[in-house]
C-alpha cells in the first residue's frame, strides 16, 4: 500500500506571505504502520508573537539556535519522497511549504475533509475535537509533532469509516468528486478499491439510491400519523387556575414523575396568570427570574387549554437551543407526567429543510467545485441515518457551506404541497413538517418565522389564536431584523448569474429543455425573448456598477478625514444627507438603472407567463425553470422597490443608511422599520385572542415602561417575579473601584492585570464579556501567553469556531477562560463548576452612531434616560444572568466598569440586580477575593 506522510506546521501567524514556519513536523506511514518520524524547529528570522508562545509554548530563545528552513529542505524532500501529503486543513500547511517551492505537485489529503463528510452531525472539526470524537489517545498540542500523530491516527479511523459506507454510496461519492480538486477525492477512492479486495459488508443498513432514502418513512416523533387537524375555537372553554396549579403541588403529578421535585412559588403564580390569560382571552408579559422554571409554567396551561378546546397554542423562541429543550425534553416530560393526549411539533423556515428535488438535480448534474462536493458527499452521507431533512442536525461551517445549502433548501415560494406530492412522493421534510403543525396542539416556531407569518397574513403557519413569547426581550431585534432590507453590489450580481443567458443558468436551462418540444417558430421566439433578456440584464449589470461607484464617491468624501479601521463603516441616509453635494449624481445614476431593471422585469415576465402555457399544456419538466425564475423576479422587484424607496421614495417609516465593510471596501444598502411597537399591535395584540410574552429580563429598575413603549403594550397586563435563588449566599458582586473609566488611559492594562491574577487564583473558569471587538482581541493577545503558561487556555470569540462550538470547547476544558461579546452576553448556560467567574468589562451602552440606534433615539425626548440607559440595563442583566444557572451553583460577578459607582446612572445598574453579596475594592484585589469565596 501506498506510504502517506502526515504533516504539521507551527507558524507566527496566519498569513504565508507575511508569516514564518517556526516548527515542522512529518510522520511517514503505511496503513496503520508508522514507518519514520521527522521534526524540528526552525528560526524563522522573526519576532514570535506573545499569542502564539501561548498557544505553542515555542520562544524566541527555543529558536535561536535552531535551522532556517532552507537549511532543512534537502532532508524533509528525501524524506516524504513522493508520497501523498496529509494534513489537517491542509490546504494551511501546504499554502506556506509551497511558498517556500516545496511539494508543488504533490496529492494533498485533508483529514478536515474527510471528517466533514464521514462524520456530518460533529460539533467541531478541529483537530484536538477530531481526536477527542474518535477516541484518538493522543492529544493536540499545537506543536508539530505531536498534531501530525493526531493526524495520521485520525486519517486510519476516518478511512475505516469510509470503507463502512454502503458501496453504492461510496460509488457515487467518487463519481462525484471525479470531476473536482478535492482533498478527500483520492481516500474515498482507496476505500472503494479496499471495499473490493477485502468484500467488508457494511455496517450501515440502508443504501445511498436517491429517492429511496429520501422516502424513507419520517420517524413517528414527525409524523401527523392521520391524526385529526386542530381547529380555531370561537368560544373556547376556560381552565381553572387552581386545578391547572394542583400539577405543580406536592403530590401532584410532577412531583409523583420528577425526581427531587421543588415546588416554587414563582412558577405557581405564573401558571395562574398563563391559565387566566388563556381562558379570557387577555395579553400578559411576564418577567421571571433565572430559577422560576418559566418553561413548565406556560407549557402546562397552554398544553391543557389546547387539549380541551382541540385548539393550537403557538410557542414562539428566540434560540435553536430553547427549542429543542422544548421538544425534545420539557413537552415529552409533561406528556408523561400528566398522561396527556398532546400533539407537539416543531415548525421552522423553508430555507431550514433540505429539498429533495434539487438535492436530486446536483447529484445528477455534480458538484462543480471542492466546497460544493464537500456539501454534497456530507448531505449523501448524512441521510443515510438521518431522513429529518433539518440543517439544524447537520454541522454546515462558515457562510460557504451555509450559501450552498441555501440553493438545496426547500426556499421557493412558487413549490405547493401538491406538486411535491405529486413529485416526490412526499418526501420533502417541509410539507412533513407542515403536516405534522396542522393536527399539533402545541406548535414550537422561531421569531423569525413567527413575524414571517403575521407579516404575510398568516401564510406561512397554520391557523391560530393563541401565542406565547418566550425570550421576549428579543422581541425588537427580531421583528427589525424579519422586516429589513440589505443588498450589495454582489448580490445584483449574483442574481444576473443566476439569469444566466443563451448557454447558462436559467435561460440557458430554459432554453435546453424547450428546445425539442415546442415547434420551431415558437422555440425562435422563445431565444429571442431570452436574448432581449441577456443584453438588458448587461446593461443593467454596467449601470449597476457605475452607480455603486457613484455612490462610494459619494461615501469617499462623506469619509474624507476620519481614520480607516477594521470595522464596518456606516453613513445614515436622511433627508439632510439627501441634499449633500454629490446626491444628485448617484440619484440619476440609480434611475438608470431602476429603469433598466424595470425593463428586464417586463422581459422575464413575459417569458415566464409563455412558460407557464407550455406548462399548462404538460410539459411538467419545466416547474423547476419557472421556480428558479420567479425566485430571481422576486428578489429583484424587492431590490427595486426597498433601493429605489433608500434613494429618491423614502418612507418615513423606515431607517436607511449605506455601510462600508473594511474588507474589500464592498458597500451595501440597508433599510430597516423605524418603530416596532405599531408592527406588533397590528399583528399581535389587536390580532391574537391571547398573548403570553416571557423572559427573565423585562423590568429597567422594576419597571416595564420601557418595554411597554417599545413594543406597543401600554394596555396589556403584567407580572413581574423573582428569582428563587439565595444570591446572597451563592453570588459575590465585586465592583473594581480603582480602575481608569473605559476608554481612559491606563484601563486597558488594569483590566488585562487583573484578568491574568484572577483567572490564576481561580483555575480559569472564566466568562469575560466585552462590548467591543476590539477590545476582546487586545486582551487576547495580551492575557494569552502568560495564562498559557500557567496551563490556563484562552478561548476567544472571532472568526473560525462558532459561539456554540467555542461555548462546548469551554465546558469540556479544565482550565480556560473565555472571551466574548455580544451573542455570549445571553443564552450561555454552563451549570456548575465550569464556569464560577463573570466579568463585566464594559457598561454595554450601545453605539450612539449606529443608525438604527441613532434613528431610534430620536423618538424621544430623553434619549439617554428613556432609551440608552433601560435598554443598556437589560443587556447589563442578561450578562450577569450567566452566572447562577442552577439554586447549588456559587460564583463571582466583577464589574470593571467604576460608572457604576461614579456616575448618577449607576445605582440604577446594581439596584436592577438580585440582593447579592456585594463588594468594592481594587482591581487588583478581585483575585484574592475571587479565590477566597470560590475556596480555591
Amino acid at each position: 500500500m501506498t506510504s502517506i506522510v502526515s504533516i504539521d506546521i507551527e507558524t507566527t501567524g496566519l498569513d504565508e506571505n507575511r508569516d514564518a514556519i517556526i516548527e515542522i513536523a512529518a510522520v511517514k506511514f503505511s496503513n496503520r504502520r508508522v514507518e519514520n518520524e521527522f521534526s524540528t524547529l526552525i528560526n524563522p528570522g522573526k519576532h514570535i508573537p506573545d499569542f502564539i508562545t501561548g498557544l505553542t509554548g515555542i520562544d524566541d530563545k527555543m529558536v535561536r539556535e535552531a535551522p532556517r528552513l532552507r537549511d532543512i529542505q534537502h532532508e524533509l524532500t528525501a524524506f516524504v519522497g513522493d508520497s501523498p501529503i496529509l494534513g489537517h486543513n491542509v490546504k494551511f500547511d501546504i499554502g506556506f511549504l509551497r511558498k517556500a517551492g516545496l511539494f508543488p505537485y504533490h496529492q494533498t489529503i485533508d483529514t478536515y475533509e474527510l471528517a466533514a463528510v464521514l462524520m456530518p452531525t460533529a460539533s467541531r472539526y478541529n483537530l484536538g475535537a477530531l481526536g477527542q470524537q474518535l477516541s484518538i489517545p493522543l492529544p493536540a498540542t499545537h506543536r508539530a509533532l505531536d498534531d501530525a500523530r493526531v493526524t495520521q491516527a485520525a486519517y486510519v479511523r476516518l478511512l475505516d469509516m469510509a470503507k463502512e459506507l454502503p458501496l453504492e454510496t461510496l460509488q457515487e461519492l467518487v463519481e462525484l468528486g471525479g470531476g473536482v480538486d478535492w482533498d478527500a477525492g483520492w481516500v474515498f477512492e482507496q476505500a472503494l478499491q479496499l471495499r473490493a479486495k477485502e468484500g467488508i459488508k457494511p455496517k450501515r443498513g440502508q443504501t445511498s439510491k436517491p429517492i429511496e432514502t429520501l422516502r424513507a418513512k419520517p420517524k413517528s416523533d414527525s409524523s401527523p400519523r392521520n391524526f385529526p387537524p386542530v381547529e380555531r375555537n370561537e368560544e373556547p372553554v376556560g381552565i381553572d387556575p387552581e386545578e391547572a396549579a394542583s400539577v405543580l403541588e406536592y403530590g401532584g403529578p410532577f412531583s409523583q414523575y420528577f425526581e427531587a421535585y421543588e415546588q416554587r412559588p414563582q412558577q405557581v403564580d405564573m401558571l395562574k396568570a398563563v391559565t387566566q390569560a388563556l381562558s379570557n382571552g387577555n395579553h400578559l408579559i411576564v418577567e421571571a427570574g433565572t430559577g422560576v422554571g418559566k418553561s413548565f409554567a406556560y407549557l402546562v396551561p397552554a398544553a391543557l387549554f389546547a387539549v380541551q378546546n382541540n385548539t393550537r397554542v403557538v410557542v414562539s423562541t428566540n434560540t435553536i437551543n430553547l427549542q429543542d429543550q422544548l421538544i425534545k425534553k420539557d413537552i415529552p416530560n409533561l406528556k408523561a407526567a400528566l398522561n396527556l393526549d398532546l400533539r407537539a411539533s416543531v415548525m421552522k423556515g423553508r430555507s431550514n429543510y433540505l429539498c429533495p428535488r434539487k438535492l436530486e438535480y446536483l447529484r445528477s448534474h455534480g458538484a462543480t467545485n471542492a466546497n460544493e462536493m464537500r456539501v454534497l458527499a456530507k448531505i449523501i452521507v448524512w441521510q443515510l441515518d438521518n431522513i429529518s431533512g433539518d440543517r439544524n442536525e447537520i454541522n454546515l461551517t462558515g457562510p460557504t457551506e451555509r450559501e450552498i445549502w441555501a440553493r438545496l433548501s426547500a426556499e421557493d415560494d412558487n413549490c405547493t404541497a401538491e406538486t411535491c406530492a405529486g413529485r416526490m412522493g412526499g418526501s420533502c421534510a417541509f410539507y412533513r413538517a407542515r403536516q405534522a403543525a396542522q393536527s399539533s396542539h402545541l406548535l414550537i416556531v422561531n421569531h423569525a418565522l413567527l413575524l414571517a407569518d403575521v407579516s404575510t397574513g398568516s401564510k406561512v403557519l397554520p391557523e391560530y389564536d393563541y401565542v406565547i413569547v418566550d425570550e421576549a426581550h428579543h422581541m425588537e431585534s427580531a421583528v427589525t431584523s424579519a422586516l429589513s432590507f440589505r443588498m450589495t453590489e454582489n448580490d445584483l450580481d449574483r442574481m444576473m448569474k443566476e439569469l444566466g443567458g443563451s448557454s447558462a443558468g436559467v435561460l440557458g436551462r430554459m432554453l435546453t429543455e424547450t428546445h425539442q418540444m415546442v415547434k420551431p417558430s415558437d422555440f425562435g421566439l422563445l431565444q429571442q425573448r431570452a436574448k432581449r433578456a441577456t443584453d438588458q440584464a448587461f446593461r443593467l449589470e454596467q449601470l449597476a456598477k457605475q452607480f455603486f461607484g457613484m455612490l462610494n464617491d459619494f461615501i469617499a468624501i462623506q469619509r474624507e478625514g476620519q481614520p480607516v479601521s477594521n470595522y464596518t463603516w456606516q453613513f445614515r441616509v436622511t433627508p439632510a444627507s439627501r441634499s449633500l453635494p454629490g446626491w444628485d449624481d448617484v440619484e440619476i445614476s440609480w434611475s438608470q438603472v431602476s429603469e433598466t431593471m424595470g425593463l428586464l422585469l417586463k422581459s422575464l415576465d413575459e417569458i415566464y407567463k409563455a412558460l407557464g402555457e407550455l406548462y399548462a399544456d404538460g410539459h411538467d419538466n419545466l416547474e423547476d425553470t419557472m421556480g428558479i425564475l420567479s425566485s430571481v423576479m422576486r428578489r429583484m422587484t424587492e431590490a427595486e422597490a426597498a433601493s429605489s424607496g433608500m434613494i429618491h421614495k423614502p418612507s418615513p417609516e423606515l431607517i436607511y443608511w449605506v455601510e462600508v465593510n473594511p474588507r474589500g471596501e464592498r458597500l451595501s444598502l440597508n433599510a430597516a422599520p423605524l418603530r416596532v411597537g405599531p408592527l406588533v399591535e397590528e399583528h399581535l395584540w389587536l390580532k391574537k385572542a391571547s398573548v403570553v410574552m416571557a423572559s427573565a429580563t423585562l423590568t429597567t429598575h422594576g419597571e416595564f415602561n420601557y418595554l411597554r413603549n417599545t413594543l406597543s403594550a401600554n394596555e396589556v397586563d403584567t407580572l413581574a417575579l423573582g428569582s428563587p435563588f439565595d444570591y446572597e449566599s451563592s453570588t459575590l458582586l465585586y465592583v473594581a473601584n480603582d480602575i481608569p473609566e473605559p476608554n481612559a488611559q491606563g484601563y486597558q492594562q488594569a483590566l488585562d492585570r487583573a484578568l491574568v491574577s484572577t483567572a490564576k487564583a481561580t483555575g480559569g473558569r472564566m466568562l469575560v464579556l466585552f462590548t467591543s471587538y476590539a477590545s476582546l482581541k487586545k486582551t487576547a493577545q495580551a492575557i494569552t501567553g502568560p495564562l498559557g503558561r500557567e496551563d490556563i487556555f484562552v478561548f476567544e470569540q472571532g472568526e473560525g469556531a462558532s459561539p456554540n462550538a467555542l461555548l462546548e470547547s469551554f465546558k469540556t476544558t479544565d482550565r480556560a477562560v473565555l472571551l466574548g461579546t455580544r451573542s455570549f452576553w445571553e443564552g450561555v448556560d454552563v451549570p456548575g463548576d465550569a464556569l464560577s467567574v463573570v466579568v463585566i468589562t464594559k457598561l454595554p451602552f450601545d453605539v450612539p452612531t449606529d443608525p438604527i440606534i441613532s434613528a431610534r433615539s430620536e423618538l424621544y425626548e430623553d434619549s439617554f434616560n428613556e432609551y440608552y440607559l433601560p435598554e443598556s440595563i437589560l443587556k447589563f442583566r442578561q450578562g450577569f444572568g450567566r452566572l447562577i444557572r442552577t439554586a447549588s451553583d456559587h460564583g463571582v460577578v466583577a464589574i470593571f466598569d467604576r460608572r457604576v459607582l461614579t456616575k448618577q446612572y449607576g445605582r440604577l445598574f446594581l439596584e436592577s440586580l438580585p440582593q447579592c453579596t456585594a463588594r468594592q475594592g481594587p482591581s487588583a484585589g478581585l483575585a484574592k477575593m475571587a479565590g477566597d469565596w470560590l475556596g480555591v
